[in-house]
């Protein structure tokens, strides 16, 4: 994600120069339309890619005619017929577009070559086709990346707050909490008794499926209670970058809410006895779920 960094900092002046404010939120049309979307999003904003976060929303789609999110002008493009000898890149064909008020949007993994409106970098108005979707870059099955922006680009936004809203009747399943000792993890069910020497990471399953249980999205929100007290509050609606990482609006960078691609509870300090761990959290569409847990600690020797 850090080129995204690089290429829209680089054009904030150009962008500045439209007279162009950093105010205000627009309203957006789906790129992706006339298709059942609930059932094709694959993948939600904030989600866990092994070492980084998902920076946009998934469509599944294949040569569907991909559209301008909103008003307006060509801001980037990179086709692999720019340089065909050069190694496709992850995000394989993509277009980056310039809206009022310092939004941006980007398109990823798109098919076939620029059209006229790409080419010779026109102005948009939401709806308008500015590609199709495909299967390029490092992509596993055809699909429609995309990606917003605010304050050219200093800020990713999760684009289903932004978006008009999609079918979405599950709430969130927190399934499995579980105790990781080096390489090696066990579940933790409710009432377990174990005995621990030291403080290990804990971490928990959670899934959103939408509209069926085959889906597995992320998160809008979750938050830990440990013994108790809040332990940890995230919130998954934007990334800025700080430094050298993406952090969420909280603060939290990848490792701090991620440890061996599931939610990182923490690295707790368990003490002797009974201890609870309540973990709460919010889909996109608000539905909420709660899953309390209480493990019983023997503590051996060597512990801290």
């Amino acid at each position: 994600m850090k080129r995204i960094v690089v290429i829209l900092t680089l054009l904030a002046s150009f962008i500045f120069a439209e007279g162009q404010k950093s105010e205000g939120k627009l309203n957006f049309v789906w790129p992706i339309q006339g298709l059942e979307l609930s059932s094709l999003i694959t993948s939600t904003f904030g989600e866990s890619r092994k070492d980084h976060f998902h920076n946009g929303l998934d469509i599944s789609s294949v040569l569907q005619p991909v559209r301008s999110m909103g008003d307006g002008f060509i801001l980037y493009s990179r086709y692999a017929e720019d340089n065909p000898f050069e190694d496709e890149r992850g995000s394989g064909n993509i277009v980056w577009i310039a809206h009022k008020n310092g939004y941006v949007s980007g398109y990823y993994h798109l098919g076939g070559t620029r059209n006229e409106l790409v080419k010779n970098h026109k102005p948009v108005k939401a709806g308008d086709t500015i590609g199709i979707s495909g299967n390029t870059g490092h992509s596993t099955g055809g699909h429609l990346h995309f990606v917003l922006g605010k304050d050219y680009g200093k800020t990713l936004l999760d684009p289903l707050s932004y978006l008009p809203p999609v079918e979405d009747n599950m709430p969130p399943q927190i399934a499995n909490l579980f105790i990781h000792v080096g390489e090696n993890y066990t579940n933790l069910n409710d009432g377990d008794n174990i005995n621990v020497s030291k403080a290990f990471p804990l971490t928990v399953s959670i899934i959103d499926g939408g509209i069926k249980n085959s889906q597995r999205r992320g998160i809008k929100e979750v938050k830990y209670l440990f013994n108790g007290e809040t332990y940890k509050v995230a919130n998954f609606e934007s990334l800025q970058f700080d430094g050298s990482k993406w952090k969420t609006k909280d603060g939290h960078s990848f490792d701090d809410l991620f440890f061996k691609d599931r939610y990182l509870v923490g690295v707790l300090n368990l003490k002797a006895g009974e201890n609870t761990i309540k973990v709460q959290t919010k889909d996109f569409s608000g539905h909420e779920g709660e899953r309390n847990f209480s493990i019983n600690i023997t503590r051996i020797s060597g512990g801290n």
